[in-house]
């Protein structure tokens, strides 16, 4: 017997699926144009990136030895991201505008990657359509994509080799894959851990060119490697690989979840049952792979400092496993009580999740806006020394500072034994840098990413301090 509301709740996502494309055309540009007007980015990371690059220009050292600079810093990534935006400014840019420029041609590249690979696997209009559309549900898509930031360009190596290895035929494309998938490391080197998966499908699966994916692989990971040693040395390697082990928080991961996991619930169980039903070639499908290696990896955000990057490989795999299914054919052939629930199910997730990213967007820009209209004023709270006391480095550069410390990364450092803060303690508690500018009240309980950013004895001295002062910004600013 046929279902009569099943049409209906079938073109129910056929509508969907291209008003979430035009959903995430219109958000992904206001967000990345609005922010190109703005002096400072939103996000914690992004200022620590900007002041690496110009402390680069500035001095000559990516990967300074720790203490031997102006600032106490350390840089946890590989340079690939920093070597694209430096070519920029070398053509005149500034800093900024470099790293959010390529930031977003990373993002056009992995747009475009996830539409060819989708198209290929046979994805066509609505279905394509709403597939690339799911990105604008994504809160760690929308919000990195107009920042400068490294994650995108090594989930575009990730996802690139994926889709060369599914669609690659002999032993060139399989190189290929084997070099973009390195490449991605060298953007962020965690990505090793997909990039493994991926030769370990093509291992198992593409046996006869595996080995031109892995001379690929390897060579141009030592050539990488080479040329990060010759132009930095031995220091590059403790930034990137001994000092970025961190401390362990599971409510920090559960927070994470609960945060970028859960608003995709509903397409990540989906995801699941594709892969584990015995639908023909689900389980070595490379997408499959793509998929379980995301989510796998995605539980990493049990450590303190992580966020939203965690879950920007989970969302990209998520689209390209289960988007086409989504908004395709596939959603026909459904019988009985998910012909009739999972299509408005899927819509109202959908749905919610783009409210979020909405959110989550106007409350940033909203707060960004705050800044910029007091940013003057904002500035002049420091003193006319060049090092400051702040707690985002991107404020600092803004106001033409250079940060004393990037606190997060210098607090885990003396958590993990390998750095001790005392005097640098005692240099905050003598007010040695100046008034210091922190956004919370630091004679109130300092709670969440706040407290992971200082030690106990630098928030005792921001509430100590004789004058601590609420400023219009949202900002409060300690003097001593």
């Amino acid at each position: 017997m046929i279902d009569p509301s099943g049409p209906r709740q079938i073109t129910l996502l056929r509508g969907l699926a291209r008003g979430q494309f035009a959903w995430f055309v219109i958000v992904v540009t206001i967000w990345s144009a609005w922010l190109l007007f703005l002096p400072i980015d939103p996000d914690y990371t992004a200022g620590e990136l900007l002041d690496h690059l110009m402390g680069w220009m500035d001095t000559g050292a990516l990967y300074p030895a720790l203490g031997e600079g102006p600032t106490l810093k350390v840089l946890n990534y590989p340079p690939l991201v920093f070597v694209l935006a430096r070519g920029l400014t070398s053509l005149g840019l500034p800093a900024l505008l470099a790293g959010r420029l390529v930031n977003g041609l990373g993002v056009a590249l992995l747009i475009l990657t996830l539409s060819l690979w989708m198209r290929a696997r046979g994805a066509r209009g609505s279905m394509l359509l709403g597939s690339v559309g799911l990105l604008g549900a994504s809160f760690p898509v929308i919000y990195g994509a107009g920042q400068f930031h490294v994650e995108i360009w090594a989930a575009l190596g990730t996802a690139a080799g994926f889709a060369l290895a599914d669609q690659g035929r002999g032993a060139r494309q399989l190189q290929l894959a084997g070099m973009v998938l390195a490449l991605g490391c060298f953007a962020k080197q965690t990505q090793v851990v997909p990039a493994a998966v991926c030769l370990l499908w093509m291992a198992l699966h593409r046996r006869e060119e595996m080995k031109a994916a892995f001379l690929g692989f390897v060579v141009t990971g030592v050539v990488g490697a080479s040329a990060i040693s010759l132009g930095a040395g031995p220091e590059a390697w403790r930034h990137m690989l001994g000092y970025t082990v961190g401390t362990f928080s599971p409510m920090n991961l559960g927070w994470q979840l609960l945060s970028h996991a859960a608003p995709w619930l509903l397409l990540l169980l989906v995801a699941g049952w594709r892969g584990l039903s015995r639908e023909a070639g689900a389980r070595s499908d490379p997408a499959w792979w793509y998929w379980c290696a995301a989510m796998l990896w995605s539980l990493s955000a049990v450590r303190k400092g992580s966020g939203y990057p965690y879950f920007l490989d989970l969302h990209l795999a998520t689209v390209v496993w289960v988007g086409p299914f989504v908004f395709g054919p596939a959603m026909d052939r459904l019988a009985g009580w998910p012909r009739r629930i999972l299509p408005w199910a899927l819509a109202v997730q959908i749905i919610g999740a783009n409210v979020g990213v909405a959110v989550a967007v106007g409350l940033n820009l909203d707060r960004l806006r705050l800044m910029d209209a007091h940013l003057e004023d904002l500035c002049a709270q420091f003193d006319a020394s060049g090092v400051v006391l702040t707690e985002e480095a991107g404020l600092a550069r803004a106001c033409g500072r250079t940060p004393a410390a990037h606190p997060f990364i210098m607090t885990s450092l003396a958590a993990q034994g390998l750095w001790d803060p005392s005097a640098f303690e005692a240099s905050v508690a003598s007010g040695r840098f100046g008034p210091a500018l922190v956004p919370f009240d630091p004679r109130l309980p300092v709670k969440g990413a706040h407290a992971d950013r200082w030690t106990e004895p630098v928030r005792a001295a921001f509430a100590e301090a004789p004058s601590v002062e609420a400023h219009p910004s949202g900002w409060w600013v300690v003097r001593w």
